[in-house]
């Protein structure tokens, strides 16, 4: 069972999980997190559980997680104050969860354009981020899921093949109170760089920068190389000697 005591310990943030709510099990921590937000919680409030039975993903996708096993988790961020930063909030999200699974037990992670966390071109994490313009102001939740201690036998056999975990990969076990504590640490101070250093930060992590990929975008398929992000946060591949800027997509590497 996860500990908030634990999670407050390592926690250094002025106002980030300055609340945190703890669900031994819920469907959705973003879902929760929603219901919580009607009730007019706190800004920066996170939202986390032991066992997420029916996590969201990208494109409609199930999340899938494991009793005791994971980290899944939603903040909440009431978002007047980062307006301009609301495009590229998978991008500054990213290099958080990455800065702190690095600072927190010393495994250098990936990423894949927009929302993955990569270990060994396998995918350990992901990111789902909602937001709603509510009595109009802007209201995020971001979502996240990440693989901690599972083993290959706890993956679905859909995803056994291109999914992986912090233990799968080290053979160790990790606190996840700990990852977890350090990764809202960084993201506090990530909300407040610049555009252009959350940019580079994240290129300079990104596992497919410079290189050819394959990318689906509205039932459509280009193969190009990766050239980076725009300030929107839209990638830019060259495509028979032409950037195209997508703002979603589905890229394989």
């Amino acid at each position: 069972m996860l500990s908030v005591e634990n999670i407050n310990a390592e926690l250094n943030t002025k106002f980030l999980a300055r609340k945190i709510i703890y669900l031994p099990e819920t469907s959705s921590t973003n879902t929760e997190a929603w219901k919580y937000i009607e009730d007019k919680t706190m800004n920066g409030s996170l939202i986390i559980t032991d066992y997420q039975t029916s996590g969201k993903g990208r494109r409609k996708n199930a999340w899938s997680s494991f009793p005791g096993k994971s980290l899944t988790f939603s903040i909440i961020l009431f978002a007047k104050d980062y307006s301009s930063k609301l495009s590229i909030f998978p991008l500054l999200t990213g290099i958080s969860i990455v800065n702190g699974i690095l600072s927190s037990i010393y495994i250098q992670t990936g990423l894949k354009w927009p929302n993955d966390i990569m270990l060994s071109r396998k995918k350990m994490g992901g990111i789902l981020i909602e937001s709603k313009l509510l009595d109009n102001n802007p209201v995020t939740v971001i979502g996240i899921g990440l693989n901690i201690n599972e083993q290959i036998v706890n993956f679905p056999n859909s995803i056994k093949n291109h999914a992986t975990s912090l233990s799968i990969y080290s053979k160790k076990q990790f606190n996840r109170e700990r990852i977890l504590a350090e990764i809202l640490n960084e993201f506090e101070v990530m909300l407040y760089k610049d555009t252009d250093e959350i940019i580079t930060l994240w290129e300079k992590n990104c596992i497919h920068n410079n290189s050819c990929v394959s990318f689906h975008s509205e039932n459509k398929k280009y193969n190009g190389i990766f050239q980076g992000i725009g300030e929107d946060g839209y990638a830019r591949i060259k495509i028979n000697e032409n950037i195209k800027k997508f703002s979603s997509g589905l890229i394989t590497l």
